[in-house]
């Protein structure tokens, strides 16, 4: 069976219109994911910076001096990641408030100085078992 030689120029304008396509594609689904993911991002912040300015006005105290907490800025800061993780798991679907409740702090205290918001997540995960995905 023989082709006619106008078949291979015509099936490779194809393949090359057809990849240009599919890089436009990509390109702008990959476009809608990164505004996507600025969107959540800044959805987030928002959420944790609410949370963290309602735990303020709680006024918890700390120690024998009975300083404010909101005053410390290692515990100040250790909440911000809190409101953080707390805000992510929420976005990420989990069923939890995102804000710090006033009688939280048997929640809060053990947590509040871990490193990092992962692991704040991860340590909210273990120890709130009834968590789960909406």
């Amino acid at each position: 069976m023989k082709f006619s030689p106008f078949i291979a120029p015509l099936a490779v304008m194809f393949f090359i219109s057809f990849n240009q396509s599919f890089a436009e594609s990509a390109r702008d689904t990959l476009a809608t994911i990164e505004n996507d993911a600025s969107i959540a991002e800044d959805k987030i912040a928002q959420l944790s910076e609410t949370c963290h300015q309602k735990w303020q006005s709680l006024n918890w105290v700390m120690g024998q001096q009975n300083m404010l907490a909101k005053d410390n800025p290692a515990f100040s800061g250790g909440v911000m990641n809190i409101c953080r993780a707390r805000a992510e798991l929420f976005f990420e679907g989990y069923e939890l408030t995102p804000f710090i409740e006033p009688d939280s702090q048997s929640e809060v205290f053990p947590i509040v100085f871990r490193y990092s918001v992962e692991e704040i997540k991860s340590q909210i995960r273990l120890h709130l078992p009834k968590l789960r995905l909406i």
